[in-house]
């Protein structure tokens, strides 16, 4: 009884693992059979002096996808905290410019955010990040080269003259 039970037992954990790299390899499959549309050029750095470091970091943009990730995440290089005031709860906006630098669409267009004032320390070596998604919808008017993402930090530093972070921005690109 225990031999057939254990082999009754063992044909099942075969069953179930057979099945779970099936699934998943059909989800990879159907992963790689999907058309990139929109992927990330190289970042576009103003070249001056900023309190803090910033990167943005933008997943490509498949077809059947809802929407494009894009992360910012500004670093504190300095040996010394950095203090920053929010004057409301939205921390960074992204911004989606056409080839000729107006703003097409904003993050925060559709939102609503507090009116408290926050405020933080970025120790030293440490970073803040902010996450967004672009919709498809907005994606779809990226037609031509030259449209570009740039993120607006919000926080301010009482004690420097420096601007927070660097104004940076990142083209997309039309897949071929």
């Amino acid at each position: 009884m225990h031999k057939i039970l254990g082999a009754i037992s063992l044909m099942t954990i075969i069953g179930c693992t057979g099945g779970v790299n099936s699934d998943v390899h059909a989800k990879h499959v159907n992963q790689l059979n999907a058309k990139v549309v929109l992927t990330a050029g190289g970042e576009i750095q103003t070249m001056q002096e900023a309190l803090l470091d910033a990167k943005l970091a933008i997943s490509p943009f498949y077809q059947d996808a809802k929407s494009m990730a894009v992360e910012l995440t500004v670093t504190n290089s300095n040996s010394v905290g950095v203090d920053l005031q929010f004057n409301s709860g939205m921390q960074a906006d992204l911004w989606l410019l056409d080839p000729k630098g107006q703003k097409v669409w904003a993050w925060s267009d559709d939102m609503m955010f507090t009116q408290a004032i926050k405020q933080i320390r970025i120790g030293a070596g440490k970073s803040f990040k902010s996450q967004f998604n672009v919709p498809s919808a907005i994606l779809a008017g990226v037609n031509k080269p030259g449209f570009t993402l740039q993120p607006k930090f919000k926080g301010l530093a009482s004690e420097s003259r420096l601007p927070v972070i660097n104004a940076i921005s990142v083209e997309l690109l039309l897949a071929d």
